[in-house]
């Protein structure tokens, strides 16, 4: 049976046709710093009002450098991109740039754990 899967992330996927049995666990990491530059490169494409693109990149600037710190503060980052993602919304960013996106930027949120909450309410997730 052929499979037909469209994008995927995540630290572990299992494609699997019958049945799978994992002994032991999985485990998976996906970088936090690869899925926002995930993020910015999905905003590349992605027309906006002016003064826009320059909020959110300042917001997403400064998400970056608290995750390049000798010790990030999850807060601070979560906080900042929660700014950024308040201005792609308040844009029309996040309507007009499609899943790829939202998909970025869930993945990215996800990493918060429970300070990504009040992003994915923005996200409409």
């Amino acid at each position: 049976m052929p499979f037909n899967i469209g994008s995927q992330q995540a630290g572990n996927i299992n494609n699997v046709d019958g049945n799978q049995t994992i002994y032991g666990g999985q485990s998976g990491y996906v970088d936090s710093r690869s899925l926002l530059s995930q993020v910015r490169r999905e905003l590349a494409g992605v027309r906006m009002p002016a003064g826009a693109g320059e909020r959110i990149n300042s917001e997403l600037d400064a998400v970056e450098a608290e995750l390049n710190s000798a010790r990030p503060d999850k807060q601070v980052a979560a906080d900042r991109l929660n700014r950024a993602v308040g201005a792609m919304k308040s844009a029309g960013v996040l309507a007009s740039a499609g899943s790829g996106l939202i998909t970025a930027l869930s993945a990215l949120v996800q990493q918060f754990g429970h300070l990504g909450a009040p992003i994915l309410r923005l996200l409409g997730l």
